[in-house]
């Protein structure tokens, strides 16, 4: 989606003035997927029948998608934002058919693709009132609502709204969004995925080789990749492969920890860093992974598309002299191994 939109009224810019401070530490924008949002917006398709939910904090003018379900967007300006009102008045609105509301037909999520004839949102406040962000489901067909519809809107927002005054991302990556500013933050962020990108992994995973070394604690490094990938894009077009790229980092997320790290490794290669885990442990998660995988296909118009994953481990056990560049090797010719056993698999390196 292009960003481009038209010039920020002040009286909207005036309402956006966050303060960020006061709900948390971290400045949320060019920060990675967290479970406990996207499950929010998983529950919310399902319990109001949406195709699109999205958890969202604004800041200079901009909208940012902290968890949106159904839609590839990543930010927006809130002038071109269907949250404008929501945003401006912070109350719930429901707009049952976008064409027939003066302040939404002529936006060009309207007129243009996606076409969004439907929108429903309600404010995210912080501690002092302020609309910080907001909850919104949106459709590309007019809908009916009623009373019930509006009260599990509202509940699910104050759900967002609790969930971003909990306690924040894992020690590690905190201390990452904290030290970098947000144009650095965004240099180490895939759009795509919406996860750390190799350079953001790769400064995770040497804090995480060094933090172990000094307390001499346990890590587990995870090499994932795409099975037959180029064949779903050569098959299926670089469309359907973006979103099987998507799917698998949500997949990913979902299945390990909070404090766990996801990163988009490379094309269709993931890298995923395990603390305080040994190696049955990690053994575990890594099939998982594996299992949940398989059993979620990519659903299109002429088929659904099959999707595995193979992964190669690499341990630091306690007492090990490992640096961070031995730990990708070793996890990468385990990876090695899982492709030669057939796919669809995990292997250790010693294997």
């Amino acid at each position: 989606m292009s960003d481009d939109g038209i010039p920020l009224s002040s009286d909207i810019a005036s309402t956006a003035t966050l303060k960020l401070a006061s709900l948390h530490t971290l400045d949320p924008f060019y920060t990675p997927l967290e479970e406990r949002f996207e499950r929010i917006t998983r529950l919310a398709r399902r319990a109001l029948h949406v195709p699109v939910a999205a958890i969202t904090i604004v800041k200079d003018g901009r909208q940012w998608f902290k968890s949106v379900r159904g839609w590839q967007v990543t930010e927006l300006e809130v002038s071109k934002s269907l949250c404008s009102e929501v945003i401006k008045t912070g109350e719930q609105i429901i707009v049952n058919d976008t064409l027939d509301d003066l302040y939404l037909m002529s936006n060009p999520l309207v007129c243009n693709d996606p076409k969004f004839r439907f929108y429903a949102g309600v404010a995210i406040k912080d501690s002092t009132g302020d609309t910080i962000g907001t909850f919104c489901v949106m459709d590309v067909k007019p809908r009916e609502t009623d009373d019930q519809f509006g009260t599990a809107l509202a509940d699910l927002g104050h759900m967002a709204q609790s969930e971003l005054f909990a306690s924040e991302l894992n020690n590690a990556q905190s201390a990452l969004i904290t030290k970098l500013g947000e144009s650095r933050r965004q240099a180490m962020f895939d759009s795509l995925t919406r996860l750390w990108n190799r350079r953001g992994g790769m400064d995770l995973l040497n804090a995480a080789v060094h933090e172990c070394a000094k307390f001499d604690h346990t890590l587990g490094l995870c090499l994932a990749d795409i099975d037959f990938f180029k064949k779903v894009n050569d098959q299926f077009g670089h469309p359907v492969g973006d979103q099987v790229l998507r799917k698998v980092a949500s997949e990913i997320v979902a299945t390990v920890r909070p404090q766990d790290v996801v990163c988009r490794y490379g094309g269709e290669e993931f890298m995923i860093i395990l603390r305080d885990v040994d190696a049955r442990a990690c053994f575990a998660v890594a099939n998982r992974i594996c299992a949940n995988i398989s059993q979620m296909p990519i659903r299109t118009r002429q088929q659904d598309v099959p999707m595995t994953i193979s992964i190669g481990i690499a341990m630091r056990d306690k007492g090990d002299d490992v640096s961070m560049e031995q730990l990708i090797a070793k996890a990468d010719k385990a990876l090695y191994i899982s492709k030669k056993k057939g796919r669809n698999c995990v292997s250790f390196a010693q294997d």
